[in-house]
């Protein structure tokens, strides 16, 4: 609906775009164009000078806006959105070209952000803002988005009423984290909602009640890939986990379980499987591609397509031509692979397309999609078929194609909208081990409710050796820990009843209960809450140690601990005690991940530090001779490993043009790493002592919490 909504606005623009200005003059609002460029000026004190301007005019939903743009080939552009009848400013972006390098750790704080955008906010819109109030970004599986993710800090402010909050009218704003410029602001209200009163609200002890007879919560097999950033090649496994399948929001007013089918935020994880896409399978070049084919073990390309055309429900007519052959490694198996194949053809009026996919080593029909453009033209048309008669036309194909596995599955029935428009009606089946889902062994299929036909077929089958189901916490106990770790909520949503899903805009606001801030999965053996990848899901640590205060380094130790890289040992960092070597290299990888985002790599006390290794061996920060896990670390040998991380190693090894005349010890200092010394002195990233290096010292914990703070601010 809201992409819908969006393609409709974005046609509105190009039209209004292309509409002369003289038309434009007559438009019926009370803030004519003059006007709108006078409040945007004053209220946002624009740098317009030496840029180029140009406006459009829209109206539509209600509403009529001013688009206001400034553009500069040197310094950027800007746009501004008008309310043509209020004047409000209901849009702001400001775009400023920037080569410069910036380095992980921001210059300013979000607190430094927060007062900024506050004052913005005062000035742009005071009277809808003092209805707001921030919404807090949950830290999300370990991973703190108020540090992550951008060159700037995001705010959500929702308008509260009645103390309850209401998502549905809000405000968003960015401020850049090294420059303090507001970068964009958007304002999303409608003035005309009807709020329920709240004193006639069901009470949260029956909302909970009403949750749970929903079953919302399901025992399942999940499958989960102990992916660790360096592991090329993780193995999947399956846990038994609590997981979400009806997070439901829950009428305040009447107490029914409404359909998701509403246009509001819905929080809160699925709970399904853990899958990889297509998309990050490696495609064989050729000449792989022919080496596999000499493989015994895997199927020919022409005997996989004589195979899948074998058990295709339908014909491929002599008019498709194969436009796609690919080979692809089985991310589920990486012994196996995939054969998929493409077929299309076009007539000069329509497109038409086949795809289907064999396993190479089975011959197993793994998908396939037909899509014929003469069989979706179903306007005016009432469907041949009923749901029972499409399922029984779905189920007589499995029992053909797959019928021992599909013994073992069991149909999970989905309700369907009396106003859905799609031609077909999907049918899903799950395998059953030990009477527990197990959602990765799964069939799905479509069916045209006009013509019968079978169009599409999607089979995943993981081979796992799944844990036995003895000794699992209660369904009682899962929900125990479900709202000890999350909240059911009185919040307002704009809702869509299934009659009204295309009215716009909506009128139907809903005082609900809803499910705030699940995002994983319950381990059913431990009852610990857990990510998606089976790993125990930590509280905010940014408190945690008791042995910091007053500590020189304290500052950089409570920083590098809310990006979640360093950890301690019951409570206590003990800044010091000397570091060990796996300890830093740990915190020099989880110090270097990519693009500039900080990921915890596991949360888990007892991993395995060969991970952390793996990848320092791979990006050349250590060699397998030099790993001695448990050794302290001279800070020389920090130097060293430090100044590899940034790509340096070719330089820092020409030894022969670095003097270290500025040391007072620089004859302490080894022959071999006296470039590395010299350029981790350069750099600032390490200093010493009265003109002395200590190059033989071995390395605090404190020392390496500072050494890698002035690490991340490093320009990159």
């Amino acid at each position: 609906m809201k992409r819908l909504l969006a393609i409709l606005i974005t046609v509105m623009f190009v039209l209004a775009a292309a509409i002369p200005s003289a038309v434009l003059a007559q438009t019926n609002s009370k803030i004519e164009l003059k006007q709108a460029i006078e409040i945007a000026k004053e209220k946002l004190n624009l740098p317009t000078d030496g840029y180029s301007f140009s406006s459009n005019y829209y109206e539509g939903d209600g509403n009529k806006t001013w688009y206001l743009t400034w553009t500069s080939s040197t310094n950027g552009s800007i746009t501004v959105n008008v309310n043509a009848d209020t004047g409000e400013i209901t849009g702001y972006s400001f775009y400023k070209p920037d080569n410069s390098s910036n380095s992980v750790i921001p210059k300013y704080s979000r607190d430094d952000a927060k007062k900024v955008a506050v004052d913005f906010l005062n000035k742009v819109i005071p009277e809808k803002f003092k209805e707001t109030k921030e919404q807090e970004s949950d830290d999300y599986l370990g991973l703190n988005p108020k540090i992550a993710y951008s060159n700037a800090y995001s705010f959500n402010f929702a308008q509260v009423v009645n103390g309850i909050t209401f998502e549905g009218n809000h405000i968003t704003i960015e401020v850049n984290k090294n420059t303090l410029e507001v970068q964009s602001y958007y304002l999303t209200w409608n003035d005309n909602y009807n709020f329920p009163d709240p004193k006639l609200a069901i009470s949260k002890d029956k909302a909970i009640e009403i949750y749970k007879n929903n079953n919302s919560l399901r025992l399942q097999y999940n499958v989960v890939y102990k992916d660790v950033y360096g592991n090329n090649d993780p193995k999947p496994q399956a846990i038994l986990v609590y997981t979400l399948v009806n997070n439901q929001p829950i009428d305040a007013i009447s107490g029914t379980v409404l359909p998701q089918n509403y246009y509001g935020p819905m929080i809160g994880g699925t709970g399904g499987m853990s899958t990889k896409s297509a998309d990050s399978q490696s495609v064989l070049s050729p000449e792989e591609q022919k080496a596999v084919d000499d493989i015994s073990k895997y199927i020919s390309k022409d005997k996989a397509i004589q195979m899948a055309k074998e058990k295709l429900p339908f014909t491929i007519g002599s008019q498709y031509n194969l436009t796609s052959s690919n080979l692809f490694k089985n991310s589920s198996n990486s012994d196996s692979a995939i054969w998929d194949f493409g077929w299309s053809y076009s007539d000069g009026s329509s497109y038409n397309y086949i795809t289907a996919s064999v396993d190479a080593t089975t011959g197993e029909l793994m998908t396939f999609t037909r899509n014929d453009s003469s069989e979706n033209n179903v306007q005016g048309k009432t469907p041949k078929y009923t749901k029972d008669q499409l399922k029984g036309i779905a189920e007589e194909y499995l029992t053909k194609i797959q019928p021992d596995k599909f013994k073992q599955m069991e149909y999970q029935d989905v309700p369907t909208s009396p106003y859905d428009k799609s031609p077909y009606m999907s049918f899903n089946y799950v395998y059953m081990a030990n009477g527990i889902q197990c959602p990765f062994d799964s069939i799905y299929i479509g069916v045209n409710k006009y013509t019968g036909d079978i169009v599409s077929y999607n089979y995943s089958w993981i081979n796992l050796n799944l844990p036995d189901s003895k000794n699992l916490i209660s369904l009682d106990n899962a929900y125990d820990t479900l709202f000890k770790n999350s909240d059911l909520q009185l919040t307002y949503i704009i809702y869509y009843a299934p009659d009204k899903v295309y009215d716009t805009p909506p009128q139907d606001v809903k005082l609900v209960y809803q499910l705030n801030n699940f995002n994983g999965l319950i381990d059913a053996k431990t009852g610990d809450y857990v990510d998606f990848s089976g790993n125990p899901i930590e509280k905010d640590k940014s408190n945690q140690f008791t042995d910091i205060a007053g500590n020189w380094a304290e500052k950089d130790i409570l920083l590098l601990l809310q990006y979640g890289i360093v950890d301690g040992k019951d409570g206590k960092y003990m800044p010091n005690d000397y570091i060990l070597q796996k300890d830093f290299i740990k915190m020099l990888v989880k110090s270097s991940q990519p693009n500039s985002i900080i990921i915890p790599l596991s949360s888990n006390d007892d991993e395995n530090y060969d991970n952390y290794y793996n990848v320092a061996i791979n990006n050349k920060i250590i060699t397998e001779n030099e790993k001695n896990p448990d050794s302290k670390v001279t800070r020389q040998e920090a130097a060293k490993f430090i100044v590899r991380s940034l790509g340096l190693k070719y330089v820092a090894d020409i030894n022969d043009i670095y003097k270290l005349d500025f040391l007072k010890d620089a004859n302490s200092v080894d022959s071999s790493l006296k470039g590395y010394v010299a350029i981790a002195y350069g750099l600032d990233l390490m200093k010493g002592n009265n003109g002395y290096f200590n190059p033989n010292g071995d390395l605090t914990r404190a020392e390496a919490a500072s050494i890698l703070v002035r690490y991340l601010k490093i320009e990159k």
